[in-house]
């Protein structure tokens, strides 16, 4: 429910306190592990292109965190299971002692600032401008409830609360009145959005949400945004329209675009398409 960026001049250490913690699987059965869906935690992080998520979580493709090694080397975890760093991008080395800091259930990644091709400073100054901003990194997530922020004796905070809930049972449509907080120091930006959500069937036991938001300016009235399109986090993909949209997209394994041509991402586009014109006969009521 909540998470923590704390960066410092040689790394980026990263905190959260979820309730799941690393598992490992036996790496002589991965590929049959992977399709059962049992494939370790341990496992997952240190393959390539593989993963132990499902379709209806971010990352199933298991390529994400690889993006970590722009800046480091040797990544670290340290969790309530297991302590352990990455070596040569695959390579799992345990870690004997605990990171003293750590509270009983945290979760922490430390990621040095040692990659031979980008300096310290180059690091910190690309990772200080990125938390600065980001982009609703909360809103389409639905258990973190919380992201704080640490640095050069700045602190800052990703914030989002739900003030009211509705339920159009008649048509599948939830709508949340939501305040999104966001704070960089002393610079506090309050804002407020009605989103409408409906759920996507993915297969028997799995579903996503696909939702459009209205953004609420403080004379009550609507708000025009121009975003990109968002699969949990933004795209790179404009929408040119006057509201927000998110949908379990296919994404290129950057994560920064939608594919084209699939015939996925083109039911997504309807979908959000028919919940537009059913939203904006709900907003108008409400």
């Amino acid at each position: 429910t909540e998470a923590k960026f704390e960066l410092y001049g040689n790394r980026l250490v990263f905190k959260h306190n979820g309730s799941r913690h690393f598992s490992v699987s036996n790496p002589d059965t991965e590929e049959a592990d992977t399709e059962n869906g049992v494939l370790g935690d341990i496992n997952a992080i240190t393959s390539i292109a593989n993963s132990n998520k499902t379709s209806a979580e971010i990352g199933k493709f298991g390529v994400g965190f690889k993006s970590v090694f722009q800046y480091t080397t040797t990544p670290k975890i340290y969790d309530p299971n297991f302590r352990f760093y990455i070596d040569r991008f695959i390579v799992p080395v345990q870690i004997e002692d605990d990171y003293e800091k750590r509270l009983p259930n945290e979760t922490i990644f430390i990621f040095p600032f040692n990659h031979p091709q980008k300096t310290a400073e180059i690091a910190y100054c690309d990772i200080e401008k990125k938390l600065k901003t980001l982009k609703y990194p909360i809103l389409f997530l639905s258990n973190l409830k919380y992201v704080s922020l640490e640095f050069s004796d700045t602190l800052g905070l990703y914030g989002k609360n739900i003030d009211e809930n509705k339920s159009f049972k008649e048509n599948g449509i939830t709508a949340e009145l939501i305040k999104l907080t966001h704070n960089i120091g002393d610079d506090l930006i309050d804002q407020n959005l009605w989103l409408f959500s409906r759920e996507y069937l993915i297969s028997e036991k799995h579903s996503a949400k696909y939702s459009v938001g209205y953004f609420i300016g403080d004379d009550g009235k609507l708000k025009p945004v121009n975003e990109q399109a968002f699969c949990f986090f933004p795209t790179k993909e404009l929408t040119n329209l006057n509201f927000i949209v998110h949908a379990p997209f296919l994404l290129t394994d950057s994560r920064e675009c939608i594919k084209a041509g699939e015939q996925h991402n083109k039911d997504m586009i309807k979908l959000l398409a028919d919940l537009a014109a059913d939203s904006l006969l709900l907003l108008k009521k409400i």
